[in-house]
């Protein structure tokens, strides 16, 4: 029998196990990101012949590059923070939420937000820390960017020959500073 063939279950089992499966998810993750947590501690992942917890994750382990990332993550957090362990086998807290209140956490405020993100989705927890903890807004940037020639303006540019650094030709020289290309000012907005 294929242990993947579901089809014979009672939608009552199915929904039952499905359930029972999440919790030990949950678990096993919980337990997954202590024991990361310990072996970055320790280093032991150097011994084991790789230059970062990372690298051991994704090439020993084979955890997806995302994975290693977010389970590190957590488990350098968890370790600051134990009961984030507890937060994730119980259910309070994903793996996403961990990852997303990690640089906020301090011994002051840890209990209130594991609380206030407990049991929510990564947009809510996003939201809820946009509220807390306010970004200062983007700063406008200026740019200069050349604009289009405009129908029928003739644009001269030195040979494609010329070696960079040489001077063109007296005749060129003239021609190109002759020409004057219009600039457009775009304003957009960057983030650091």
């Amino acid at each position: 029998m294929n242990a993947y063939s579901l089809s014979h279950l009672s939608d009552h089992i199915l929904l039952r196990d499905l359930s029972a499966l999440v919790a030990r998810d949950r678990a096993n993750t919980a337990s997954l990101v202590a024991h990361i947590a310990e072996v970055d501690a320790r280093r032991l992942y150097l011994s084991a012949g790789f230059p970062s917890m990372y690298a051991c994750c994704v090439e020993e382990l084979h955890l997806s590059e995302d994975a290693a990332f977010k389970r590190i993550q957590a488990a350098r957090c968890a370790r600051q923070f134990p009961i984030l362990f507890t937060a994730l086998a119980d259910g309070r807290l994903h793996l996403s939420a961990v990852c997303l209140l990690a640089p906020h956490l301090t011994e002051e405020n840890v209990g209130e937000l594991i609380a206030a993100a407990a049991y929510r989705r990564k947009s809510e927890i996003q939201q809820l820390l946009a509220q807390r903890f306010p970004q200062p807004d983007v700063p406008t940037l200026v740019q200069a960017v050349p604009s289009q020639p405009a129908p029928g303006q003739v644009v001269t540019a030195a040979p494609a020959s010329m070696e960079l650094g040489a001077r063109p030709p007296e005749v060129l020289r003239s021609a190109i500073s002759a020409v004057s290309l219009p600039v457009t000012l775009r304003m957009t907005s960057a983030r650091s």
